[in-house]
């Protein structure tokens, strides 16, 4: 339930009606809506007691929470109806121009990050796109497009705030109040050694956070919802207002992912412009206000060597302006080695909160040769050597929650050539029992370990469980670590986290 209001001469009313036998065939739902969509028509009311059908339908997903609201997609034509200042761009996302930003956010620090004192700041958010044309997720936006919420009787009665005409999207049952929706009180939870950070891999659309179980010992969770897209400062944007409300109801602090996209020229670019690192920061300040999240964790990768000093002072001051308002700053880094001279690991971990390493990809996935993930030496060397420029309070250590399965091929003279695919625990289980392997343990590796062969190619497969996990998690405790983080959510066993939990202490 969401309402645009503008001033106009004429008033426009629309609204839902969520009437099962006008729903579209199922033949015509696209492939990439989000899971458990559904789709009510809309529908205009032109004169009180007079309805006239629209070709347009909104997109609603609710939550097993039902005091999280909808998300609610609606589409363009819509918003350009109500002249909305939210406009689809052909670079497949939404831009939406957002006037008076430091007032309206809550953010003085925009007039001194934006041009002409923070006039105007334009924020991108994603689309979802089918055969039927291209829609906005309208929940929780109030303060971009104008939109907010009130209550629509049984007989479909619109509830009008009071002045401005109405958009009205949804039926009573999906309007949870009558006033502006609020992002809910939230009290961050005491970051009390070692604790837990899990990334969230968000592809397309959020998860549903509120139908799962709490994870023990988690007290911050990351959802990769942002990257710089251009070298001007421009941040495409995955975010949901709902996943934040449902992560607070978890009990967990939101720390927002930003990378920069892994590209390395677009970074350099970036790096050498202190306006365009300027807007990046002030895109980012915004989106943490509409969002709610409560902190950033900067994922900036594939960096060339010779912006390390760059790429300090601009972390620098996205750390001192993100804690200006009120925002925890984290940040990735690889484990110590010749080619990650990008990283001037003292200053940046002086800089930001917490240095979470990513110890893991011992051999990536285009690796020559075929190993583990993170092999416990391996990840106990890489610690060290991070430990030698960031404090140990400060550290958190990175876990795998996925392994790889290795192919390899031998020629006929006799070469061998390897491919790796990425499993979760679940599916490196499956193949285990698929091919009747053997399992064996690694005592050097600190991991399980078995192989198999199959159309002349030898599988190896270095297993991620419990307790290799508890290990890992052993090092935390020896080293005296802020904690641990774990790439990536969803390919864990649920039982993993009671190994987690009772390892660390929870």
């Amino acid at each position: 339930m969401l309402i645009c209001r503008r001033l106009a001469a004429a008033a426009l009313f629309l609204s839902f009606a969520a009437v099962g036998s006008l729903l579209p065939p199922a033949s015509q739902a696209a492939e990439d809506e989000p899971e458990n969509a559904r789709r009510l028509p809309i529908e205009r009311l032109v004169s009180e007691g007079k309805v006239n059908r629209t070709p347009y339908f909104a997109i609603i997903r609710d939550y097993a929470d039902s005091s999280i609201p909808p998300d609610a997609w609606i589409p363009s034509e819509l918003l350009a109806d109500m002249k909305c200042p939210v406009h689809y761009d052909e670079g497949g996302h939404f831009t939406a121009r957002v006037q008076n930003p430091a007032d309206l956010l809550g953010l003085p620090e925009l007039k001194d990050l934006l041009p002409n004192r923070g006039a105007a700041i334009d924020l991108d958010f994603a689309a979802l796109s089918n055969d039927s044309g291209v829609y906005f997720n309208m929940t929780g936006m109030e303060k971009v497009t104008g939109i907010t919420g009130a209550f629509v009787d049984s007989r479909r009665k619109i509830v009008p705030p009071a002045s401005g005409d109405i958009l009205v999207v949804g039926a009573a049952s999906l309007m949870p109040e009558k006033a502006r929706i609020k992002i809910p009180d939230f009290t961050r939870p005491e970051l009390t050694p070692p604790f837990s950070l899990v990334w969230d891999h968000v592809i397309k659309y959020n998860p549903d956070l509120s139908s799962e179980e709490a994870m023990p010992t988690v007290k911050a969770i990351s959802p990769t919802w942002f990257a710089l897209s251009g070298d001007d400062g421009t941040v495409s944007n995955k975010a949901a207002w709902p996943y934040a409300v449902s992560a607070h109801s978890k009990g967990y602090s939101v720390w927002a992912l930003v990378s920069n996209g892994f590209d390395k020229g677009r970074t350099s670019k970036f790096l050498s412009s202190a306006s365009h690192q300027n807007n990046f920061i002030a895109r980012m300040l915004a989106y943490s206000k509409l969002y709610g999240f409560d902190g950033i964790n900067i994922d900036f990768e594939n960096v060339d060597g010779g912006d390390a000093s760059r790429l300090t002072a601009f972390v620098k001051k996205f750390a001192d302006a993100s804690r200006a308002s009120g925002l925890l700053v984290t940040m990735d880094l690889p484990v110590p080695s010749s080619w990650g001279k990008a990283y001037e690991r003292h200053a940046l971990a002086e800089a930001v909160d917490y240095i979470a390493v990513m110890t893991y990809d011992e051999h990536w996935s285009s690796s020559p040769r075929a190993g583990s993930t993170a092999s416990l030496p391996w990840t106990e060397a890489g610690v060290q050597r991070t430990l030698a420029e960031v404090p140990a309070d400060k550290l958190l250590m990175g876990a795998p929650f996925y392994t790889r399965e290795w192919a390899e091929t031998k020629n006929k003279k006799g070469k061998i050539s390897v491919k790796a695919r990425t499993m979760s625990m679940a599916s490196a289980d499956l193949r285990l029992e698929e091919a009747g392997a053997s399992m064996q343990w690694l005592g050097d590796k600190g991991q399980n370990y078995f192989q198999y062969v199959s159309d002349d190619k030898t599988y190896k497969i270095w297993v991620e469980d419990g307790r290799s996990m508890a290990l890992r998690m052993a090092l935390v405790k020896k080293f005296g670590l802020a904690g641990a983080a774990f790439w990536r959510k969803g390919f864990e066993k649920p039982e993993i986290w009671t190994v987690i939990g009772q390892s660390l202490g929870e």
